[in-house]
């Protein structure tokens, strides 16, 4: 019996959950996708290159995705249960709602374990080849420098000032360029035009410049030099661009954990609070999917035939909770205000004592009332559309 019911329930939630976890998957992705709009279409872009993208991206939105998508998919497995009457006849029958636990828990601990795998092993891989690939297509670095009427320092040791730029052509006007590459040396550049292009490999970003001066002038200032010209061309390569010199080292997001306590072990006590919020980010995120799961149990046992609808917002708004107390944990890390473990871990202890709560009122059939007063809210919009809504056309 009991294996049977625990097979029963598995099945019953692996359905819905994959939906909400493909369906999520792809909102994300394509809202993604619109971010990097700028960044991917500067220049040409094939098939290829737009598939390896979303693949390198999809692991740090999964462990979003995930979490939500446990939750949601959970809450309506036993929304369906409840609203077909299947949970009233196991309890007619004796069945104790916490003998659902090790069902629910089996198909929890498996999520979870995967969105740890996610976290751990694939994320600082994928984030890596992510950047690497952005920036070996040209394009990630371009839209930060291609602004007018401010000076740029996106490139490490160079400051650029355009007084027009052309985005669509990639013409400059008016062109302003301090270059500090060199260590004894500072190159100053002014000239009327330039035009930005590529090296035929792609590792080059080439700024054809017309018209100018170079400037050279020594640290001590005892020594200075200045060269008019009519074509002149300043390289950068991607090393470059991302200041991947010899002394470069990972981001954060692009860092395994040990390697992240490492870097916390040796700035020490006065380490930068952002390496701990992505350690304890990368721990807590895929525990989620534990307990939200716990929590969409009791809340989809909750409503009956006329909450579905009720219960999948509740889900909803839980969520939202969860994910609006993380992005405030997280700012009040940042600046100091909270603990790292506590900013970040704080919304799964609330989401525990959430989960404790309900388990306990839907054991002892304590009915919270969040159906029926989503109802008595629902009932007055009802009233009000009735009264707007147009009469249907007779046939003559």
């Amino acid at each position: 019996m009991k294996r049977t019911l625990h097979k029963y329930l598995i099945i019953e939630q692996i359905a819905p959950l994959s939906v909400c976890f493909f369906g999520l998957s792809l909102i994300l992705i394509t809202g993604r996708l619109l971010q990097l709009t700028r960044h991917l279409f500067t220049s040409s872009l094939t098939f290829g290159d737009l598939l390896q993208i979303m693949v390198f991206a999809m692991p740090n939105l999964v462990l979003y995705a995930l979490p939500m998508s446990t939750l949601v998919g959970v809450l309506l497995a036993f929304v369906r249960l409840n609203s077909d009457n299947e949970l009233v006849a196991l309890r007619a029958a004796g069945v104790g709602f916490h003998q659902f636990l090790p069902g629910i828990l089996s198909l929890l601990v498996v999520t979870t374990m995967f969105s740890y795998f996610n976290a751990i092993c694939l994320m600082p891989s994928a984030n890596r080849a992510f950047e690497i690939k952005l920036k070996s297509l040209g394009r990630s670095i371009l839209p930060l420098i291609l602004k007018e009427g401010t000076f740029i320092n996106a490139v490490p040791k160079v400051v650029f000032f355009f007084g027009s730029v052309d985005p669509t052509n990639l013409k400059i006007e008016g062109v302003f360029v301090q270059d500090n590459r060199q260590p004894d040396i500072q190159v100053v550049i002014v000239a009327d035009h330039a035009q930005i292009a590529y090296s035929s490999d792609t590792s080059q970003l080439i700024f054809k410049i017309f018209n100018g001066m170079i400037t050279r002038v020594s640290d001590d200032l005892r020594n200075a030099q200045a060269i008019a010209f009519k074509n002149y061309d300043l390289t950068l390569s991607m090393d470059e661009l991302l200041g991947e010199s010899s002394g470069f080292r990972k981001g954060r997001k692009e860092m395994t954990l040990g390697e992240l306590l490492e870097v916390m072990r040796e700035q020490g006590p006065d380490h930068d609070l952002s390496f701990s919020l992505e350690f304890h980010r990368r721990v807590a995120l895929p525990f989620s999917c534990l307990l939200l799961g716990l929590v969409g149990a009791p809340l989809g046992a909750l409503f009956r035939q006329k909450g579905r609808m009720a219960g999948i917002t509740v889900g909803l708004g839980v969520f939202l909770a969860y994910y609006i107390a993380l992005s405030a944990g997280k700012g009040f890390g940042e600046n100091g205000l909270l603990s790292p473990f506590l900013a970040i871990w704080l919304p799964n202890l609330l989401t525990a004592m959430g989960a404790v709560f309900l388990w306990i009122k839907i054991q002892r059939e304590i009915s919270l009332g969040i159906g029926e007063r989503f109802r008595r809210w629902q009932f007055p919009w009802q009233k009000i559309s009735s009264v707007y809504r147009f009469p249907r056309s007779r046939k003559l």
